[in-house]
């Protein structure tokens, strides 16, 4: 039997991590596809290879979709998953959750809250312009108390705050900030 293992939902654009069980050949593939899509519809995908999992560039558009596991000849769905596509500066959180103004003045200070699962002796919040790698900021700082206070650039526009657990290699909620 085969399986998937796909999050529930990722932002627009953003890379989609899949796992998969059970390979039959290594010419099967994984693909993405908007919910309902006819059988045999090949989008954006990977081959299984001898690999086990793999990800493959989220949609632009936001809406609900399948991740399917093919079987290459014959173009067979053996297992599928629902992923939903949110618009690429919705709120996401995996283990964390920020709290913040949606908007604020560039120059400014800002207080962020911030809660989270489990333990780890490297934690961050960290402010990033939007579209900026995962693992890059402007400003990062320990998450050693309920509330930390970021100062912001002097530059207007559109920035995100992250929490990133520097320990585990993850990021494990983003928020959109605007500055005026």
């Amino acid at each position: 039997e085969v399986t998937l293992q796909v999050p529930k939902d990722v932002r627009a654009g953003d890379p989609l991590k899949l796992a998969w069980t059970g390979a039959v050949s290594g010419n099967d593939y994984v693909t993405i596809v908007p919910m309902g899509t006819e059988e045999g519809v090949r989008e954006t995908h990977v081959r299984v290879r001898d690999r086990s999992a793999d990800e493959l560039r989220a949609p632009e558009a936001p809406g609900l979709y399948e991740v399917r596991y093919v079987l290459d000849e014959g173009d067979r769905t053996l297992a599928r998953a629902p992923v939903e596509v949110l618009a690429e500066d919705a709120p996401l959180e995996r283990g964390a959750r920020l709290t913040a103004p949606d908007t604020a003045e560039a120059g400014s200070r800002i207080e962020v809250g911030w809660q989270a699962e489990g333990e780890s002796a490297d934690r961050r919040v960290t402010l990033a312009r939007e579209g900026q790698a995962l693992f890059t900021w402007i400003v990062a700082v320990p998450a050693e108390e309920p509330t930390v206070a970021i100062d912001l650039p002097d530059e207007p526009g559109a920035y995100e705050l992250r929490f990133i657990d520097v320990e585990a290699g993850e990021v494990l909620a983003r928020r959109s900030l605007v500055l005026r």
